[in-house]
């Protein structure tokens, strides 16, 4: 298989036109042409955090002639280019409209292999952008989905309470200042602040933490206090927290190792020796690791009673690179009326890193923090290789060199 890339700058972000292109001759080897065109003007909103490189590339799985596509597709069904969004230009490779050994009419869509002709197929957007957000009407691509004001709601309107008994009960054990990174809406922040804890909540997104501060307008007299913040690089007024919480796989943002381990090292200054962090990864399983592009589950689907709908979340598979651990994941979210009609749909494209149990054990470690019990749930269920969850309980015990 060939493939042809273009790489179209957006404002500080990376469009990346991946162009299969199908060989038909046997003995023909693959090979990556790169081209550059700049596509000035498609603006990127920042949300926060450093302006880092941006536009990875996600896994590119090639298949034989006669073979089947992820889709179940096979090669001789394939459309013609697509257009890239923002750039109203698409390149077409190969030959078009003319077969040189005769009159004979070749479609638009056909790309020539050695003395053959092949049926191209349509251009594949594999689109990340790092420390920001792009909008295509209903779409949303960002590294993390919530700078979207309308996207923060409807991830609030969803109901989680599994993981909060074991918060509490760490709360009650650590002391009174609690820590919560990447507190979003207050699904957490609020139950310990009515508790009674001194909670500091830390979030990107000022969307989630308006969401968040509306709830803690209801409990006068609540010691919290929400900051907009990095996750990587933080530094508030006190290092003296008694437990750091990072909830709901939340850590999975991050999707280089040298953020993971600044957002580590920015919680351990900020704990107490003897503090304790309480961190949730997904176990990633073979299965889950496994799932072709195109993979589809239910997720989540709510009534909401507060709200007057019903609201459904459908997660499909874009792309899975093995080698970056790093996964492309499309959400579709959809309001329903009582009568059934959909108000809103809205769809979202996130890169989400999945870290291994040693692989965490060793940034935990670099970070200055003592591995002290690894569970497979909330209740504290033995980690096992069929868990879902990977939740980590690690000490601070000395003051990093």
């Amino acid at each position: 298989m060939l493939v042809n890339r273009a790489r179209l700058d957006l404002g500080g972000s990376a469009l990346v036109l991946v162009l299969p292109r199908f060989a038909v001759d046997e003995g023909l080897e693959g090979r990556e042409e790169e081209k550059s065109n700049d596509c000035s003007g498609a603006g990127n909103n920042r949300i926060g955090g450093s302006a880092n490189q941006v536009g990875r590339l996600g896994q590119e799985i090639g298949q034989r002639r006669g073979d089947q596509d992820p889709r179940g597709e096979s090669h001789e069904r394939m459309q013609p280019v697509a257009q890239a969004h923002g750039c109203g230009a698409t390149e077409q490779r190969g030959k078009e409209g003319q077969n040189r050994k005769g009159d004979e009419h070749v479609e638009p869509d056909l790309i020539r292999h050695g003395r053959r002709w092949a049926r191209q197929p349509a251009a594949t957007l594999k689109f990340v952008v790092h420390d920001g957000m792009t909008r295509t009407g209903a779409l949303v691509r960002a590294n993390q989905p919530w700078g979207d004001a309308q996207l923060a709601e409807l991830y609030d309107a969803f109901v989680f309470d599994g993981d909060l008994s074991l918060y509490l009960e760490l709360a009650r054990a650590q002391g009174q200042r609690v820590l919560e990174i990447a507190c979003g809406s207050g699904r957490v922040l609020t139950p310990l602040t009515r508790a009674g804890f001194e909670v500091v909540g830390v979030d990107i997104s000022p969307h989630m933490l308006a969401l968040a501060q509306a709830k803690l307008d209801t409990m006068p007299g609540g010691q919290a206090r929400l900051i907009q913040a990095d996750m990587r690089d933080f530094r508030l007024d006190h290092a003296d927290f008694d437990l750091a919480i990072v909830a709901v796989k939340s850590f999975a943002y991050l999707t280089e190792p040298d953020d993971q381990l600044r957002c580590l090292a920015s919680i351990q200054a900020h704990l107490r020796t003897g503090g304790l962090l309480a961190i949730d990864f997904m176990h990633p399983l073979p299965e889950w690791v496994g799932a072709v592009p195109g993979t589809m589950r239910d997720d989540l689907l709510q009534r909401v009673p507060a709200r007057g709908y019903t609201l459904s979340r459908v997660e499909s598979v874009v792309s899975t690179d093995l080698t970056r651990q790093v996964r492309i994941i499309r959400s579709a979210y959809e309001v329903i009326d009582d009568s059934g009609s959909i108000v809103t749909k809205r769809y979202v494209e996130w890169p989400y890193r999945w870290t291994y149990r040693f692989e965490a054990e060793h940034l935990l470690a670099r970070a200055g923090l003592t591995v002290e019990a690894v569970y497979g749930g909330y209740q504290r269920e033995p980690f096992m290789s069929t868990s879902r969850a990977m939740v980590f309980l690690a000490r601070k015990t000395a003051t990093r060199p």
